[in-house]
């Protein structure tokens, strides 16, 4: 009434006018909580029958159709378009966490104190060992790894890892009997067959050799 007289409209115009939602209270929050909370003890001491009991199966399904269509008609609206913005914003955080739940679970369930303590216990082994192991792709595995070890994880785990320990080595022998500084130095002597090419020559991985250049950068590895 305040809103009809004040400004010749009804709350509905209002709503629109401004870009609030079907449902936006024109009260203050603290009345509107208050209302709301007064309707939830009323119901639970039997006062307010609940709209089952109000409405019969027509008039609730009459009541949805307008609900939708009034649904889609604010849908543009700034203030639902906020409020569905929060929605998903609060419902993806909410997955990551009881994903992240479920993962601190599975690693307690593999004798590790959580899913961190998990990912640095295993940075020797091969992902897909430790995917194996967790029931996850290698693809999680990976991820997680760069998470918690940081971009240098692949060296991380090298150096712990006897086989690709040794893999370098023999890499250090043959760039050292070749007169190979650094990789660079490697992909010049081969010309255009380029990364592939010093691969071939060593008898090694492309892949394999540009961990092992990231592994002697300085600050890398075990010296």
């Amino acid at each position: 009434m305040h809103l009809h007289r004040g400004e010749d409209m009804t709350p509905d115009d209002y709503r629109e006018r401004h870009g609030l939602a079907a449902g936006h209270p024109l009260v203050s929050p603290e009345l509107s909580d208050r209302w709301r909370e007064q309707a939830r003890a009323r119901h639970a001491r039997g006062e307010l029958a609940s709209i089952a009991q109000r409405q019969s199966p027509e008039e609730r399904r009459a009541a949805g159709r307008s609900g939708n269509t009034r649904h889609v008609a604010t849908a543009p609206r700034p203030e639902v378009r906020a409020i569905h913005r929060a929605t998903i914003v609060k419902g993806r955080s909410q997955a990551h966490a009881n994903k992240r739940a479920a993962l601190e679970a599975l690693a307690r369930g593999l004798g590790h104190s959580g899913w961190e303590s998990f990912i640095r216990d295993t940075a020797q082994l091969s992902l897909h060992e430790v995917g194996r192991r967790a029931g996850r792709d290698p693809r999680t595995i990976a991820y997680w790894r760069r998470k918690i070890l940081g971009d240098g994880w692949v060296t991380a785990g090298a150096r712990l890892q006897p086989r690709r320990a040794a893999a370098f080595a023999r890499l250090d022998a043959e760039f050292a009997a070749r007169g190979w500084g650094d990789l660079a130095a490697a992909r010049r002597a081969v010309g255009r067959r380029g990364l592939k090419g010093v691969a071939a020559e060593v008898g090694s991985t492309p892949s394999t050799l540009l961990a092992w250049e990231e592994h002697r950068r300085p600050g890398q590895g075990s010296g």
